[in-house]
């Protein structure tokens, strides 16, 4: 039981230190031309699927990659946005409950946010 605790605080911890870097990147990101906008995966947490959600201005190949928390990279996908609404579905096939960093990259930002498998 304390081991499980101990598991569940060292995992909040991190993931508030990631999005609190995530946010400081954003920031930074603003002031120049960001590329993907308004990024939200639903439903959030999932047991089959999820949809990553999110906007563009352009067309741009972007990475889609999604990794475990000590940074497995699980699965990987490269495509091509359309300006306005993107939809990315996303599949759990064979991974384990918990939680998975997903990240969109660009020629010019990398944006990550969290999923949790449950």
């Amino acid at each position: 039981m304390v081991k499980k605790l101990l598991l569940f605080i060292f995992l909040v911890t991190l993931s508030s230190v990631v999005f609190a870097q995530q946010e400081e990147k954003n920031t930074i990101v603003k002031d120049s031309t960001l590329v993907i906008k308004n990024i939200i995966a639903s439903p959030n947490p999932f047991s089959v699927t999820t949809k990553i959600k999110f906007n563009t201005d352009a067309v741009h190949e972007i990475e889609f990659s999604v990794k475990d928390l000590i940074g497995n990279v699980v699965y990987i996908k490269k495509l091509s946005t359309k300006i306005g609404l993107n939809t990315i579905p996303f599949y759990r096939d064979k991974l384990e409950s918990g939680i998975y960093i997903y990240s969109i990259k660009t020629n010019s930002e990398i944006i990550s946010k969290r999923i949790v498998v449950k």
